[in-house]
């Protein structure tokens, strides 16, 4: 049995140029986590970037004092870090836009689980993110794209689309970058929550065709989060009840399209702060999974603690998983410490 994979888990960096150095420190699951400066990280629902030896964390930024209810959401928010334990604070890389109810980033539109990933052919970093118009309700979700030619920003936004084949778009979605380069759409399909797979384009900016269901995922199946090992697709989800935590979900493919396996819940152990456990998923929901550059078959996943209420209280919890026979075993641990595996020779 090998330690394999890190889940970074909830229901929720100036550019560096060297490779990463992985601290002694360790990661405290569930805990606060603040930034160099001393204040709480403020990147929910995201995901991280590796790029020229540094790791950018890229989430929306929750506005402090207001809950989902009242429109917490400011933007995208962008870390860095060589470490994975000690972040700086690079600002703001893409703000919602306040006095033009006309734009479709309108201060009050719902802005969620941003993913950014490089496109090699044409220089662009380019920023996905689940987006609801304002005034519009949530009966039709778009996805938004916005560019950059730096990952620090600023993003521009270039435009909106409707994913997944269907007028009313799609949900919860994941972005896949195979190693050729070909990018794929992994989402939610509105209304019927059926969850489909679609190539973008070489530009990245638009779908290439028809979206496919993927065959032996569940209904309802949504905030995946996805990585390729040895050929095998590993697929970490939830259910959908909201705000409220569920059992993760688990699948393995060798195809996007299927037929997946369904695994049941990878999750054992309690999360000692608000003493959940794996029948509410730790308190936490998916959100990506990062391969940690340096260490052997080595990898995070990330999932937010939800706090609707007080969303920028939101917590981040990060995990170890095991990995046996090619199938992911998560365990809670109060603390763990990268010191665990052992860097490439």
């Amino acid at each position: 049995m090998k330690y394999l994979v890190f889940f970074f888990i909830g229901f929720g960096l100036g550019v560096l140029q060297a490779q990463p150095i992985i601290s002694k420190q360790q990661v405290l699951p569930g805990q606060l986590w603040n930034d160099s400066r001393g204040e709480p990280i403020n990147a929910h629902g995201g995901g991280i970037l590796f790029h020229q030896g540094v790791y950018y964390w890229y989430g929306t930024h929750k506005i402090q004092g207001l809950s989902e209810a009242k429109h917490a959401d400011g933007g995208i928010h962008c870390y860095s870090s060589k470490d994975l334990l000690r972040w700086y604070d690079m600002g703001m890389v893409l703000n919602l836009v306040k006095g033009d109810d006309s734009h479709d980033l309108a201060y009050e539109c719902n802005f969620d689980r941003p993913k950014i990933v490089i496109n090699a052919k044409t220089g662009n970093f380019v920023a996905f993110f689940k987006l609801y118009l304002k005034g519009f309700g949530v009966e039709t979700g778009f996805v938004g794209v916005a560019l950059s030619k730096s990952p620090t920003g600023p993003f521009t936004y270039s435009h909106k689309f409707l994913g997944a084949n269907s007028p009313n778009g799609s949900g919860d979605f994941a972005m896949h970058q195979e190693e050729n380069g070909d990018l794929y759409h992994l989402a939610v399909r509105k209304p019927d929550k059926a969850f489909v797979v679609g190539k973008m384009n070489e530009d990245y900016l638009l779908p290439e065709g028809e979206y496919v269901v993927c065959s032996g995922i569940l209904d309802k199946t949504e905030a995946p989060a996805i990585v390729k090992r040895n050929g095998i697709y590993h697929l970490l989800a939830s259910g959908s009840t909201g705000w409220d935590p569920n059992p993760a979900r688990y699948f393995t493919s060798t195809s996007l399209t299927g037929p997946w396996q369904y695994h049941g819940n990878p999750c054992s152990g309690i999360n000692p702060v608000n003493g959940l456990g794996p029948e509410k998923n730790f308190g936490g929901q998916s959100t990506f999974i990062l391969k940690v550059q340096g260490l052997d078959d080595t990898y995070i996943a990330m999932f937010d603690v939800n706090k609707p209420e007080h969303p920028y209280e939101s917590r981040h919890i990060w995990l170890p998983i095991k990995i046996q026979n090619n199938q992911f075993s998560l365990q809670w641990q109060d603390a763990w410490s990268f010191d665990t595996f052992k860097l490439h020779k």
